[in-house]
């Protein structure tokens, strides 16, 4: 990228809310998982390996911001919920396996519905 496109990315980063940050790491782990099955598919194993790393790699990203002070039986589900999504790029990825690829996109498109469903609820309510 470009130094001008560099800069517009730390803008909107630093920039954004907690909530916009959060969907933007979502929206992240959905490209890499979806550039994922499509080297499946186009049986390009580099890729698809590194793809689904980057994917698990946001996916940790998920995981290590998830706190547990406010509500403890909430976040624990939603530990559980991104360690299925972790769980479905790593077989995914290591047996080059298309249903788990799909699984774990099918789960992160509903999650990301959702967040921008409470997201637009929140800022009704404001």
């Amino acid at each position: 990228m470009n130094g001008a496109g560099d800069e517009y990315l730390r803008t909107k980063v630093m920039t954004a809310s907690p909530h916009r940050l959060h969907l933007m790491v979502i929206d992240e782990m959905l490209k890499h998982s979806r550039n994922a099955l499509k080297a499946i598919d186009a049986q390009n194993f580099e890729t698809s390996h590194s793809e689904t790393v980057r994917a698990r790699e946001f996916c940790g990203e998920v995981l290590s911001g998830i706190r547990d002070d406010q509500d403890p039986s909430l976040a624990a589900n939603v530990k559980d919920y991104f360690l299925h999504v972790q769980k479905y790029l790593f077989l995914a990825d290591m047996q080059q396996d298309r249903k788990s690829a799909e699984r774990a996109i099918e789960l992160l498109e509903g999650y990301r519905e959702s967040w921008v469903e409470l997201n637009n609820q929140l800022a009704a309510a404001i």
